[in-house]
């Protein structure tokens, strides 16, 4: 493995129109975000060998981050999916 990294993986909810307050916005997409499940995915994206420390709720949002990042390459043997935190939500203001 080339790069490990370590810290947050969360989910981002982005507004679908643009340019609006929070209180506006008619609805949102989910993204996974974080920026070193950023790293490790753009990394192994570009063809080094990357993984992941971290912690995810073992809930929707949780199995959707892991296989995001399997999708990119990244090995999640040391992702930690716990039953008695949920993932994190973001909500993101553009």
């Amino acid at each position: 493995m080339d790069l490990l990294c370590l810290g947050e993986l969360l989910i981002d909810f982005v507004p679908t129109v643009l340019g609006r307050k929070l209180r506006d916005v008619p609805a949102f997409e989910k993204a996974a975000g974080g920026a070193p499940g950023n790293v490790a995915c753009g990394f192994s994206r570009l063809g080094g060998s990357s993984g992941f420390i971290g912690k995810v709720g073992n809930d929707e949002f949780g199995h959707f981050l892991e296989q995001t990042l399997q999708g990119c390459g990244v090995d999640t043997s040391y992702l930690y999916k716990s039953d008695e935190a949920l993932t994190c939500l973001a909500f993101v203001s553009l």
